[in-house]
């Protein structure tokens, strides 16, 4: 189990954590529960549908196929989950959901998408992460940009859509270490 830790903004201990089957089914019901809800279903392209299995099934597919998923943690109170998928021999998808609706707007999706991105760029060694996020997703889309994103229409960039409904973006570790250079040293994989 990997365990990605960052110390930041007022003492508070920021961990991601790559869960295992018995932490994924410990931690089903609220993952469920924030799949489900109008709002991020339809920015995650889910159906809002999601059982407990389904989420155990996510996770095991995921690390099957070569993904990382970690769920974020907020000195100690799960706060949503995010993941690497799509592993290919340079490159990713990700994606980060932030839970509950009263904790949106905090900085925390760019907390932990800064982390993830550290664990791919610099201890994966990937050389580029893509997202695909709806049109309708602005808030998203902000994240994704001051984390240094750009609009990327390649082919291999639209290899990663699930439908016409997004648009693809794309981050390179160069890039990524330009615009956030204090975070390569800081976040520490255990």
């Amino acid at each position: 189990m990997k365990r990605l830790r960052w110390w930041r903004r007022d003492g508070r201990l920021f961990e991601a954590i790559e869960p295992d089957g018995a932490t994924v089914t410990e931690h089903a019901p609220a993952l469920a529960r924030w799949y489900n809800t109008k709002e991020n279903a339809s920015m995650m392209g889910g159906s809002g549908d999601m059982t407990l299995d389904d989420v155990a099934t996510f996770y095991r597919e995921l690390a099957d196929g070569g993904g990382h998923g970690f769920l974020c943690f907020v000195d100690g109170l799960l706060v949503g989950d995010m993941d690497l998928r799509s592993v290919r021999a340079s490159s990713a998808e990700f994606a980060v959901m932030i839970g509950a609706s009263t904790t949106k707007g905090r900085g925390l999706g760019r907390t932990f998408a800064t982390m993830i991105h550290v664990f791919a760029f610099r201890d994966l060694r990937l050389a580029r992460i893509y997202v695909q996020p709806k049109r309708e997703n602005i808030a998203v889309q902000r994240l994704e940009l001051r984390l240094g994103y750009t609009l990327d229409d390649s082919p291999e960039a639209r290899s990663h859509a699930d439908d016409d409904d997004v648009i693809t973006m794309s981050i390179t570790s160069p890039v990524f270490r330009a615009t956030n250079p204090d975070a390569w040293f800081a976040v520490e994989l255990e």
